[in-house]
């Protein structure tokens, strides 16, 4: 997988983040994990601004903590989102952790989404978290083999009480 990169988003990504949003909605997802709130924003140019914003802590929305969006560059085709968060909220202690990522609908189940969060402990590491909380939905089997390839260790399960939805808990590091 040496041919795999994160880079942090600029404008060369617009064309490339473009055709991953368009697919995965395609796909019939209406939220992109690991994008830091890219597919909400109608102009990539101003969602540009927001993540330097938030990867320098400066302005932050209300709930809002630092956090960096990358994306997981192949033959410069993005296949792969994933944003750190720089420390734990009650929320993302919960059910959100330090990291969300995805991986584009047609490059999954080949090791992308193990190798990009392999990468991504790594940039944890550089801004001094450690531990590590990743979380998943408890029905998706494909996250949950990809945080425990990772080292993950399951700690419990969190239910929302206003949704529900049961989200697992796992800790990478720290031993």
């Amino acid at each position: 997988m040496k041919e795999l990169r994160l880079e942090f988003p600029s404008l060369k990504h617009k064309d490339r983040y473009q055709a991953y949003k368009e697919e995965t909605l395609a796909h019939g997802e209406m939220f992109i994990n690991g994008d830091g709130g890219c597919h909400t924003f109608d102009h990539y140019e101003d969602w540009l601004e927001e993540a330097k914003k938030m990867h320098l802590g400066i302005d932050l929305k209300e709930g809002f903590v630092p956090a960096t969006t990358y994306f997981l560059v192949k033959e410069e085709k993005v296949i792969g989102c994933i944003n750190i968060r720089h420390r734990l909220n009650e929320s993302l202690l919960n059910f959100g952790g330090h990291i969300g990522y995805s991986i584009l609908p047609s490059e999954r189940k080949k090791g992308y989404a193990t190798a990009m969060l392999k990468m991504g402990l790594l940039k944890c590491k550089d801004l001094g978290i450690d531990p590590v909380l990743v979380t998943c939905d408890k029905n998706n089997v494909a996250s949950r083999k990809t945080i425990e390839a990772c080292g993950g260790r399951f700690e419990n399960e969190w239910t929302n009480p206003q949704t529900g939805n049961i989200t697992l808990r796992f800790w990478i590091g720290g031993k």
